[in-house]
């Protein structure tokens, strides 16, 4: 037994808690509240109701042995709510970059809302979103400019989901894998303190 009259093999299948607090940033309509939604209560609202200022919601989950708490914050994309987001933005440790696969300005506005968050925090982990992949007849963002975006922004391609929050598609492996990066992320930075 150990000090605290825990076996080993008890100690062992414990794992590491983890608080996580991430951003979804992106054009007003995008679905930023309804991927937050269908993954924190599984459900899909089909009517529109636009973000005033911010709703902060969590979720856990549990990676392997890791017990994963996320803190989300969905910012109204709104223009009149520029002035409060920064201060929202404090602290975010991931973001989701999120557009609208119908609309092709929703991504070339992505790079803005990057500029935005790194004005603010250094070392966010970003992930991009293209959601609205039930639209299938109406999607109007090619493959050649999300890429393209990809590159420029510094964005890992295995960083990119295209989900729908209508029907799940994707959204929960896209928190999960995002979970996983901030988790190595987390331990790196553990590592590189503990050597110097």
């Amino acid at each position: 037994m150990t000090k605290r009259g825990k076996s080993m093999a008890e100690e062992e299948v414990q794992g590491k808690k983890y608080i996580f607090k991430i951003v979804l940033l992106g054009d007003p309509g995008v679905g930023k509240s309804s991927l937050i939604t269908r993954f924190v209560h599984n459900r899909f609202q089909a009517s529109y109701l636009m973000t005033i200022g911010v709703d902060i919601l969590s979720k856990q989950l549990f990676v392997d042995k890791d017990e994963v708490l996320f803190l989300i914050s969905d910012i109204g994309g709104q223009e009149r709510f520029a002035s409060v987001r920064e201060k929202f933005y404090r602290g975010a440790r991931g973001c989701f970059l999120v557009f609208d696969l119908t609309r092709n300005n929703t991504l070339s506005s992505i790079k803005e809302w990057k500029r935005g968050l790194d004005g603010v925090e250094e070392d966010v982990i970003y992930f991009l979103i293209g959601n609205k992949a039930d639209l299938k007849e109406q999607v109007a963002v090619a493959d050649e400019s999300t890429k393209a975006i990809i590159k420029e922004l510094g964005i890992q391609e295995d960083s990119f989901f295209i989900t729908s929050a209508k029907t799940g598609e994707k959204v929960e492996e896209a928190f999960r894998t995002f979970s996983k990066e901030l988790m190595k992320a987390v331990e790196k930075k553990r590592v590189a303190v503990g050597s110097e």
